[in-house]
């Protein structure tokens, strides 16, 4: 199958669309499939695995929606519907992977909106962000990088609590800060990421007398990551804004830590049954939560091979498989 992606974001940038496109891309060229990708941002490193073409002109653009018998968006863009109006008829798919397009009521998301209905085939990345579109679309969960992301069993976690990801409101770290405060019981917190409230956030720590606590890293690459979950017990995914998912957890999850996360979208969804859930927000929930996780020492109330049988669901090369079925009936 010959399948072109359009997408806004791409390697060498980190995000959970840009590793979940990735590692899709690599998945696909794996089991036979021929790939390549417009990825509309500067070109800054060259991946010799996947034929990517940055920002082409309307020439070459044309040369390679010609060339393919799928096109595939993650994240719908105006730069790339518009070689439809040349051929209308062409299978193309969507996937859905945030609220972008119900949160913001202006006329380019409503424009979308209505776009999105006219697509071969719909994909959500959950269940909250299909019931958002109120268009009909296949549920195919986000995966997770399972080659990088496992529990070492010879690990110490000698710290208690972690969180991972952007440093932006969003992601409600602020919140996890402040919950912080009053536990009345040590604690080690580390905070893995960069962004804009990065300060803020420091200054907080410092504003509440928890800086012996806390500890920022900064951004670090996976296998980094991976080491350091395998020291923590906890993590905690305190997101303020809906989650399309939450392939953090899933992380979290493969590298041993149980998760406390917001109940935010498709976030529960991806803790499922194997976390603890608080109201986004909720300062006094989460401390309570927090608490108990100091306090309770004991194993988790889910066996291990349940944990096995869930994450297998999430597993990169099932969750590229089932892409490939939605492909195929399109194509």
């Amino acid at each position: 199958m010959q399948i072109l992606i359009f997408t806004t974001v791409f390697f060498p940038l980190r995000g959970g669309i840009e590793n979940l496109t990735l590692n899709l891309c690599r998945q696909f060229i794996e089991k036979g499939h021929e790939v390549k990708v417009i990825a509309y941002q500067k070109q800054s490193e060259v991946l010799p695995d996947i034929e990517v073409y940055y920002a082409p002109g309307f020439a070459k653009m044309m040369e390679l929606f010609s060339w393919c018998k799928v096109y595939y968006m993650p994240n719908i863009s105006l730069r790339g519907t518009w070689p439809l109006l040349f051929s209308p008829r062409k299978r193309w798919i969507i996937s859905q992977n945030d609220f972008s397009l119900t949160n913001k009521k202006n006329l380019l998301s409503l424009f979308k909106l209505f776009l999105i209905k006219f697509s071969s085939e719909n994909i959500s990345v959950s269940k909250s962000i299909a019931t958002s579109l109120g268009t009909p679309s296949e549920i195919i969960y986000n995966c997770y990088d399972d080659v990088t992301f496992k529990t070492n069993p010879q690990a110490q976690r000698r710290l208690d609590f972690v969180f991972v990801g952007r440093l932006v409101t969003q992601k409600g770290c602020d919140t996890l800060i402040r919950a912080c405060q009053n536990l009345n019981l040590p604690f080690k917190l580390t905070i893995i990421g960069d962004g804009p409230e990065m300060y803020r956030l420091q200054a907080l720590a410092q504003q509440l007398k928890l800086t012996d606590s806390i500890v920022f890293t900064g951004t670090l690459k996976s296998p980094e990551i991976v080491e350091i979950l395998n020291q923590h017990k906890t993590m905690i995914i305190p997101s303020h804004g809906k989650e399309g998912f939450g392939i953090v957890a899933l992380e979290g999850l493969a590298c041993g830590c149980q998760v406390i996360a917001s109940d935010s979208g498709g976030l529960a969804e991806a803790v499922g049954s194997f976390g603890k859930l608080f109201q986004p927000g909720n300062v006094q929930q989460l401390n309570g939560l927090l608490k108990d996780a100091l306090l309770n020492t004991n194993q988790p109330d889910y066996k291990p091979e349940e944990l096995e049988a869930y994450l297998n669901d999430y597993k990169t090369p099932v969750v590229a498989q089932k892409y490939l079925s939605v492909f195929g009936s399109a194509a």
